[in-house]
């Protein structure tokens, strides 16, 4: 099974020896990939529709699987603390991920580990993983298609963060200084300085409200680029 570079990335932090729960698996490319690997010894592949389970289970039957089981639920939503200890959940957004983890809480606190990857509201993803006594081991950032992807790993530890934007941002990104992180921020910081430029002549109290935010927001982008050099 050949994996796109976001699925990939999230099919790089699944320990070996691992029980994967996919939540929204979708065509199940990556409960696929683990198991043909030999990362994972069982998945539940889980999916809020019928169709997408159907075409997942049309893909595990061509590959000759047996040891990935489907499950159609809203989340992890009747799924029992014991069906796995790696939580995957992708391509949602971030409020979305955090309701999924609240309703799914004694299945949670027994899990080795999570892997995150939110398509926006991050900020409330790592919060989040915080308040539950999760810690954040590891993130990566990686571009597929000219979309820009965030992958968070998080384990059972105590951890906060002293920075309001190392919870926006990703502390573990910006420590790492990856060459994609640093462009998408320079690209974000000068879309964001472009828009304060057009905005500069212009005084409604719409116009002075929006150039408070962005002052606010390219203060911190311009922290942020200074600790990734």
């Amino acid at each position: 099974m050949q994996l796109s570079i976001r699925l990939s990335a999230i099919a790089s932090f699944v320990p070996k020896g691992s029980h994967v729960i996919d939540v929204g698996t979708d065509h199940a490319y990556i409960p696929i990939y683990l198991v043909e690997s030999g990362l994972a010894v069982t998945c539940l592949a889980t999916d809020i529709n019928k169709g997408p389970l159907e075409k997942a289970q049309k893909n595990i039957s061509a590959h000759g699987i047996h040891c990935i089981k489907l499950m159609q639920t809203n989340g992890v939503e009747g799924i029992a603390p014991d069906k796995g200890d790696v939580l995957m959940i992708s391509g949602m957004g971030g409020y979305l991920i955090v309701d999924i983890l609240k309703r799914g809480q004694e299945l949670v606190k027994n899990l080795k580990r999570m892997i995150l990857q939110p398509q926006q509201d991050i900020i409330e993803v790592r919060k989040y993983i915080h308040y539950i006594g999760f810690k954040i081991v590891e993130e990566t950032f990686v571009k597929d298609e000219d979309k820009y992807y965030t992958v968070i790993v998080a384990e059972p530890g105590v951890e906060q963060y002293e920075q309001d934007y190392e919870y926006l941002y990703g502390k573990k990104l910006i420590e790492k200084k990856l060459p994609m992180f640093k462009e998408w921020v320079e690209m974000k910081l000068a879309k964001q300085e472009g828009i304060y430029k057009a905005l500069q002549n212009q005084d409604s109290p719409s116009a002075n409200e929006r150039k408070g935010q962005l002052e606010e927001e390219i203060r911190t982008l311009r922290e942020v680029k200074a600790r990734l050099v």
